[in-house]
């Protein structure tokens, strides 16, 4: 098939390739079946468009395949299915015949969380240049088209799957965990895509990075989004200067953050983002939000979203202090004992703001539907754990929050505030309430 650059697949190549799609590759012996690595035939060019549709038009057949699985995320839609020969014969390098691919899609949701690069791919090409660690292995970025990515997938069990939140994980899998952290602290600002320009220049000032998260969280999260959801941040009474008291406190308390190197984080390590795979390795997931800064933070972050019992979640800062130090990386534990809590109260203060947006938007234009409940929690959690953070005056009741989450509705979708009413009793009734 001969093409030029701007062409798209045509309907009688797309045609012809059919029943190669039809046989996963991790069938010994079928037509689908690839070759392995070394006499696998020489690769096409990649066009752009006829890739893409390509691409495209694969993911379309796949996705109803029964060994695909749809795995949830915040702000990516992730599709994994075995790879099939067509598929494999678009890939810029050969891929073994039981490789699976994850076709990863952002969703059109709002960016409530700091991203430091735009370009996940550029992180995972970095961290698959580090030596290899038997610990742990990272997706592989196939190819990138439009925003989207085609990443080799690793299957195995889901932590969440292994062990719930809330449940022990046993101390083999937190010095696993350990290990995690200790390997990404290595990894220097050479090895990394290049840094904003407005990032801190000194790489050890924890105050420095610390602002500049406040900062970004203020500016891209609250004031970005307060033309949409202003009114329901009023109703709920978060305060304007929410995350300015927030960063005063710190400042009270601790008055100067001690300096650590910085270090690779990856911000959102939590049992879903981490596969179990059959040789005991772990795969993880998500590195979108990784970042370059104080090496506390991600061990926060880690903290607040794995939903440790109150024994493993003691049991993880040794661990954590004890494994850094052992990789030479002591200078990123020096002030854990009172510099952790800043970070703590940071995730807790900048999850009010994240928290009431998801809350708003996973209603949807129909309240009618079982997300009413989960967002009146989930709007009441934040504000309870950060009342004090960034002083909340008194932490509204869930009627309350109700309440606020009617009005805004009412005010982007006019004239469904009955049925709002209607269904929102029916929830509380439902749950035991009044």
């Amino acid at each position: 098939m001969r093409t030029r650059p701007d062409d798209g697949p045509r309907p009688d190549a797309v045609d012809a390739l059919d029943d190669d799609l039809s046989e996963p590759c991790d069938q010994p012996g079928s037509r689908g079946a690839l070759s392995s690595a070394a006499d696998s035939p020489a690769r096409p060019p990649m066009y752009g468009r006829l890739h893409e549709s390509f691409v495209k038009w694969h993911y379309a057949r796949r996705k109803h395949h029964p060994e695909s699985v749809i795995l949830a995320g915040h702000h990516n839609s992730n599709h994994a299915m075995p790879l099939s020969r067509g598929l494999a014969w678009f890939m810029p390098t050969p891929l073994e015949r039981t490789a699976r691919i994850k076709l990863r899609v952002p969703l059109d949701t709002p960016m409530v969380v700091m991203r430091t690069w735009q370009d996940e791919a550029e992180v995972l090409a970095a961290l698959e240049r580090l030596s290899p660690e038997p610990v742990f292995v990272t997706p592989r970025c196939l190819v990138t088209f439009e925003g989207a990515s085609l990443h080799r997938f690793e299957p195995g069990t889901a932590l969440s799957q292994v062990s719930a939140p809330g449940e022990p994980l046993g101390e083999d899998m937190l010095r696993k965990l350990a290990e995690v952290f200790a390997r990404t602290a290595v990894v220097g600002p050479d090895q990394l895509p290049p840094l904003p320009p407005d990032w801190p220049t000194d790489p050890k000032s924890s105050d420095a990075f610390l602002d500049h998260m406040v900062q970004y969280s203020e500016r891209e999260v609250h004031q970005r989004h307060r033309p949409e959801f202003g009114t329901l941040f009023d109703a709920l009474g978060v305060p304007l200067n929410a995350l300015d008291h927030f960063r005063a406190g710190v400042r009270l308390r601790t008055r100067e953050l001690q300096r650590r190197p910085y270090a690779l984080l990856h911000t959102d390590l939590h049992r879903d983002n981490i596969v179990v795979l059959e040789d005991g390795a772990l795969f993880i997931l998500d590195w979108e939000l990784a970042t370059y800064g104080d090496p506390l933070h991600d061990l926060a972050t880690h903290l607040v979203r794995m939903r440790y019992t109150d024994h493993e979640r003691e049991r993880m800062k040794v661990i954590w202090e004890e494994t850094l130090a052992e990789r030479g990386c002591s200078a990123m534990t020096a002030g854990m004992s009172t510099d952790l809590q800043a970070y703590l109260d940071f995730e807790y203060a900048q999850s009010v703001f994240a928290d009431v947006v998801r809350a708003a938007v996973r209603l949807g234009a129909e309240p009618a539907n079982p997300a009413l409940g989960p967002s009146v929690g989930m709007v009441h959690r934040a504000l309870d754990r950060a009342k004090e953070l960034i002083g909340l005056d008194a932490v509204p009741s869930e009627e309350e929050i109700e309440t606020a989450l009617a009005d805004w509705h009412t005010l982007r979708y006019p004239g469904r505030r009955r049925r709002w009413i209607f269904t929102a009793r029916a929830a509380r009734n439902r749950a035991g309430g009044r």
